[in-house]
């Protein structure tokens, strides 16, 4: 698959991973929809990027999701899907906050997968494309105070490597990205509820530390080329 000329809806696009994704993409020739709740931040990516336009949305709100698929839709259409909008909760099994980790759930895994649902039979008119659901590397460990979080990136695996099966036939191509711990403002951002957390028995996360999100943008752009099954971060994370 061939960028130039081609167009790409991606989730979460108005920072981090999502942001850098889609400044590479535009280096490929890619036309872009940017999707994110973050309206104000979506229009300045835009101004920056050639060839964009904009779809604010909650991820975690399916008829919102529903919605801005049939807007991108009625715009003429896209080629391929990146779900990364995502967000973490930080708490013990103990001390979980179910509000919290409802929320993210709706937003990991409900989100990505109305996406998927709305853009299938789309994809399938054009005569394919590709769908690259962005996991995380916390599925392939059991890290202290990241049950939810881990619980809903592994959910979405799941989707995403059925779904891959079940669509291999229709050049369909859906694809998994592991990051490990990233250079953004993902810590930041995190879902805060209030409440005690619970003893993670563990130091805070140092995401200054981690990789460039240029990185994983780099693996995004790989898939959808490629259409390949996975893409770890980092070779060692293949062998978990």
């Amino acid at each position: 698959m061939r960028l130039a000329g081609q167009t790409i809806l991606i989730t979460g696009a108005s920072s981090g991973i999502g942001l850098a994704t889609a400044r590479l993409l535009a280096t490929q020739g890619a036309r872009l929809l940017l999707a994110s709740r973050n309206a104000e931040a979506l229009g300045e990516v835009a101004r920056e990027l050639p060839n964009s336009a904009i779809l604010p949305v909650d991820m975690s709100d399916p008829a919102q999701v529903r919605a801005m698929i049939q807007e991108a839709i009625r715009m003429g259409g896209f080629d391929g899907l990146v779900n990364n909008a995502g967000r973490a909760y930080e708490a013990t099994v103990e001390k979980t906050d179910l509000a919290a980790m409802d929320y993210v759930f709706k937003l990991n895994v409900l989100g990505p997968v109305v996406a998927m649902q709305e853009t299938i039979p789309m994809l399938r008119t054009r005569g394919g494309g590709a769908i690259v659901n962005i996991s995380s590397g916390t599925t392939l460990m059991r890290l202290p105070g990241y049950g939810v979080y881990s619980s809903s990136k592994r959910a979405l695996n799941g989707f995403t490597l059925t779904a891959r099966e079940e669509l291999r036939l229709e050049n369909i191509r859906v694809s998994l990205v592991y990051p490990r711990l990233t250079a953004t403002a993902f810590g930041k951002n995190k879902v805060q509820t209030g409440k005690d957390g619970g003893d993670l028995g563990r130091p805070p996360a140092d995401y200054t530390k981690g990789d460039p999100p240029e990185l994983i943008a780099g693996l995004v752009l790989k898939a959808i080329l490629e259409g390949g099954a996975e893409y770890y971060a980092h070779e060692d994370m293949e062998q978990r």
